[in-house]
């Protein structure tokens, strides 16, 4: 084997942009499988008290190991900008359950997919992110498989609480930039989870409902999902550029359309083919795309240190 080649493989460059990759993967199978804990089991439960009791478990579960961190990585860093981040959960989380009641898993997923689109213009705007007009042609050619895919007849609540949920999403995620790079990812989960209980704890008492057994396999299963979807996106996040991976977002819809057909029989029309199609073209494109460039980049780098 080459061992130029190798060598390039073997560069961060390149290992983190497929790692971040696969990260969003994995983490929007985790959300997918949140969703469909809150749709079967929404009814049993207020919104807030939900949310409430799935981040007081969330921190319960985080806690023995956040302990286990030196003292000083246990700090609350850039508190602010943790506690802003926190409590969008609040905002976000009430509009995921509300667009997962009111509409189709497939159709609710659509509008969540509309945060790479926000992602990548706040990264322009927020950290100066190049717009390369490759990119920019992706992900309004994915936004329209999401158009395509979701054919609204109306404009109920259920539409507007999925873009609201979208912009919670994209900027949840690309707050992570704000902290700093020594910060621990079990340290961020912990505090962005702990911070929130506050104010979802005042919002639950304006409608709490008796604990069932329907509601702790709602809290206790989104809360497993939601762990592993906001840990995933904490890796993927801080190892590669917004631009560069927010495509990957949008696989979670391939996985919601096939999950909502498979449980809760949902029909997958031409429409959502059509869609669904038009975004993994961009994502496989783009993907392929990436990692030649980054390739190509370490393969000048060795090029030029090994001329005298």
């Amino acid at each position: 084997m080459d061992k130029r080649l190798f060598y390039i493989w073997r560069r961060p460059v390149v290992s983190a942009l497929l790692l971040a990759i696969g990260f969003l993967l994995i983490g929007n199978l985790f959300a997918t499988g949140a969703d469909v804990f809150v749709k079967a089991f929404a009814s049993s439960s207020g919104i807030y008290q939900y949310l409430f009791l799935r981040q007081c478990l969330l921190a319960l579960c985080l806690l023995p190991f956040f302990l286990q961190l030196p003292k000083d990585a246990r700090i609350l860093r850039r508190a602010r900008v943790q506690t802003f981040r926190a409590n969008l959960t609040a905002i976000g989380g009430a509009c995921v359950f509300l667009a997962l009641t009111e509409l189709s898993l497939a159709t609710a997923n659509v509008l969540f997919y509309a945060s790479p689109v926000l992602t990548l213009l706040l990264a322009a705007w927020w950290f100066k992110e190049p717009l390369h007009k490759y990119r920019i042609f992706n992900i309004v050619f994915c936004f329209s498989g999401v158009i395509i895919a979701l054919q609204p007849d109306s404009g109920g609540i259920g539409i507007f609480a999925g873009l609201a949920a979208a912009l919670c999403i994209a900027c949840h995620n690309l707050l992570v930039r704000f902290i700093p790079a020594s910060t621990p990812t079990l340290a961020i989960m912990f505090w962005g989870t702990t911070l929130s209980i506050p104010l979802m704890g005042a919002l639950a008492l304006l409608d709490w409902r008796p604990l069932n057994l329907s509601m702790l396999v709602l809290v206790v299963g989104s809360a497993i999902c939601v762990c592993g979807y906001q840990l995933c996106c904490i890796v993927a996040y801080r190892r590669a550029e917004a631009g560069a991976i927010a495509l990957a977002e949008y696989s979670g819809l391939i996985f919601a359309a096939l999950v909502g057909w498979w449980i809760f029989k949902e029909a997958i029309d031409i429409w959502i083919s059509v869609g669904m199609l038009m975004i993994i073209a961009p994502i496989l494109w783009q993907t392929i795309h990436e990692q030649k460039k980054a390739k190509a980049l370490v393969n000048e780098e060795c090029i030029s240190s090994e001329k005298p």
